[in-house]
């Protein structure tokens, strides 16, 4: 019988981490068929894809309801996918709102399931755990602090790493990977990160290029957006286009960005830790619609949204959310983590904390060795 996988990816950030899966399970077991839901990176690794989500990334719960026909088509067609392929497990990585469905969906179906990257149901829904329990049988978590809680709840959990440690690695000499950026070498670089989602840009990029003008009116700097993918860069050019300072605009490029780059401005996500990784110092912010914040403030229950906020556990990285977002504010606080060396020494100094936290290099292929050893054993 093929042995066969099926894994599903919803956003950038997990296209990237499913394609690093892939190629680890295909080196350890190259007799293993894996289907996937996801994007280009997944089909470059090898996965046979059945599914696309792009272009559904929303953040924010009432964002979703403008694209709800188009997740449940999604949804029925991978349902569809695991009655027909039948495949011996099912890997869910991250996308909890639409792969906690199909995950349960595949438990019916006597198919086991993996969650990589799990739920952040910690901070936003702790009531969902026992209903997790009920379908996912192995959860392969990136958080220290994550394994107690699974495991109090009665879910069988492993701490893996975290695969941005894998992808997040820029070494040589700075001066010459800004040169090839294209960046002068006589003033500090800035990086602007406004998300993966288009809503994120359209929300939170207006403001960053705000404060970073003021800036640099104030002080001398190179100002950078760093664009997740190619989808976003026409609306990042029409923004971008209001102000009058120069900025570059990088595709795909964010780490070695941050690497280069004295401080950031950037979205609350993944790529806060990024930033902690390559020892970035950096501003957290934030903002969905009125009513998606309402809901989220009796929802989520921790004091921070910052990843590297809460993998710290207290916050060494203010954050700016919503109403609170002050251009003002937040160009001053960028000028101290660009000039004052004393205030960017104590940052830098948490997070390396913060990254040691992390783990070691090698979530994907810890992960692969998981997902395997859930499958029946190779035919002779």
């Amino acid at each position: 019988m093929q042995r066969k996988i099926l894994i599903m990816a919803g956003e950038a950030s997990g296209d990237l981490h499913a394609s690093r899966l892939v190629r680890a399970l295909k080196e350890s077991a190259p007799d293993v068929e894996v289907l996937g839901m996801g994007g280009p990176r997944m089909r470059e690794a090898g996965t046979t894809m059945v599914a696309s989500p792009e272009h559904l990334g929303v953040m924010g719960f009432t964002e979703v309801f403008s694209k709800l026909p188009s997740f449940l088509s999604l949804m029925w067609k991978v349902k569809k996918v695991m009655e027909r392929e039948q495949p011996q497990l099912v890997i869910a990585i991250d996308f909890p709102g639409f792969n906690l469905r199909l995950c349960k969906h595949a438990k019916r179906l006597g198919i086991s399931v993996m969650y990589y990257i799990a739920p952040q149901v910690w901070a936003w829904g702790q009531r969902r755990v026992k209903f997790m329990a009920s379908f996912v049988d192995k959860v392969a978590v990136v958080f220290p602090f994550e394994v107690d809680f699974y495991r109090e709840h009665g879910l069988d959990v492993e701490f893996v790493g975290h695969p941005l440690l894998e992808s997040v690695r820029v070494d040589g000499d700075k001066t010459e990977l800004r040169r090839t950026l294209g960046f002068s070498t006589d003033f500090p670089v800035v990086a602007l990160l406004p998300g993966s989602r288009m809503q994120e840009v359209r929300r939170l990029l207006p403001g960053m290029l705000t404060a970073a003008t003021l800036l640099s009116e104030r002080r001398r700097v190179e100002l950078a957006v760093g664009a997740a993918d190619n989808a976003l860069l026409s609306e990042i050019e029409k923004i971008r286009a209001r102000f009058d300072v120069p900025v570059r605009v990088l595709e795909g490029r964010s780490s070695e960005l941050l690497y280069v780059s004295s401080a950031a401005l950037i979205a609350s996500g993944s790529a806060t830790l990024e930033a902690a990784i390559v020892g970035t110092p950096m501003i957290i912010v934030y903002r969905v619609s009125p009513l998606s914040w309402a809901i989220a403030r009796r929802l989520v229950a921790i004091d921070s949204i910052g990843l590297v906020n809460i993998v710290a556990g207290k916050k060494i990285v203010s954050e700016y959310l919503q109403n609170d977002i002050d251009p003002v504010k937040i160009s001053d606080e960028l000028s101290e983590l660009v000039f004052n060396e004393h205030k960017r020494r104590e940052l830098i100094a948490e997070l390396d904390s913060v990254e040691s936290s992390l783990g070691r290099p090698g979530a994907s292929k810890r992960a692969a060795v998981l997902a395997l050893s859930m499958l029946p054993e190779s035919p002779a």
